[in-house]
Parts: structure tokens; C-alpha cells; sequence
């Protein structure tokens, strides 16, 4: 029996943190223009920190999200929302939705109290960053992730610094 090693390219994440969709809007037309290479996006934040809400209105919010959202990411993205206890009501919309509402004994796997890091640290981010990406959701910033291989993630990374 002999093995064979096969060399696939790596797939790694980049996080960049943003303070307003309208910004990852401008970053994502800027790729758009300067590359036509499919990406892999997924952009996280805050829906809400009041636990008082009502189910109409988090449906009014949501609606919305979804609305803007559609902008960046397209007609058909796949979104899920989650009650973080630190940060408050949380979305993610892109391919990375079906691990974060991942269901674990009934509830969410990002809502549970360690589970946005273990996502993160699953994801390859060391301690430092998870925090710093922690604290900027709890200051109602943005999130946006961005799946790739190594080469393409270099390439990009000058793209996402600019804004």
C-alpha cells in the first residue's frame, strides 16, 4: 500500500471589524472591482442589546437586517440571530450561519457562554483577537469574515485595510 501526500490549498479566515454595513458595503464593491475571485463571506453584529424586546419587534428588526443585508450579500445568503448573554441578540448572515445556530441541547452553539470563542478558536483566532473582536461586537460594530485560500487572503488583505 503505498500513501501520497496531496498539497490542497489551505482555507484560513480574515476578520475585519467595521462600524457600519455601508463600510463593508464600499469594501466589498472595492474587491468586486479590483478581483473577480468567489469569496466566502459572512458578516456578524448586533440586532439588539434589549432582553425587553418583543417578538414583533425583533421581527421589525430582523426584517431590516435582512433588507440591508441583501444588498451586500445578495438575493439568496442564509441568516440566523442568537442571544449572546455578554453582548445581547446577535446575527450572521453568510456561509458560516449553520455553525453559529448550530444547535447543542436546544440552544444555539454562538449563544452558549463560550461558544463565540470556541467558534473563533475553531476558525484559527488567537485570544487577543477573540476579545478585541468581542469588545467591538459589544460597541455595535460589524464583523465581517471572509473564507479563502491563503494565496487569495494575501491578496486581499491590502483591499480590507484601506476602509
Amino acid at each position: 500500500m503505498s500513501a501520497k501526500k496531496h498539497n490542497t490549498p489551505q482555507k484560513l479566515f480574515v476578520i475585519r471589524t467595521y462600524k457600519s454595513l455601508s463600510q463593508i458595503e464600499t469594501v466589498l464593491r472595492h474587491i468586486a472591482q479590483k478581483s473577480n475571485m468567489p469569496l466566502q463571506l459572512s458578516i456578524l453584529g448586533q440586532l439588539t442589546t434589549n432582553k425587553a424586546i418583543t417578538k414583533k419587534e425583533l421581527k421589525k428588526i430582523i426584517d431590516d437586517k435582512k433588507q440591508q443585508l441583501s444588498a451586500l450579500l445578495g438575493k439568496q445568503f442564509q441568516f440566523g440571530y442568537f442571544y449572546n448573554p455578554e453582548i445581547g441578540t446577535l446575527f450572521i448572515a453568510g456561509h458560516l450561519t449553520p455553525t453559529f445556530i448550530n444547535k447543542i441541547d436546544e440552544r444555539e452553539l454562538a449563544s452558549l457562554p463560550t461558544g463565540l470563542i470556541g467558534i473563533f478558536r475553531g476558525m484559527g483566532i488567537n485570544t487577543e483577537e477573540i476579545n478585541t473582536y468581542l469588545t467591538e461586537l459589544k460597541n455595535e460594530n460589524y464583523c465581517l469574515i471572509i473564507r479563502g485560500e491563503s494565496s487569495v487572503l494575501d491578496t486581499l488583505e491590502p483591499m480590507l485595510n484601506v476602509y
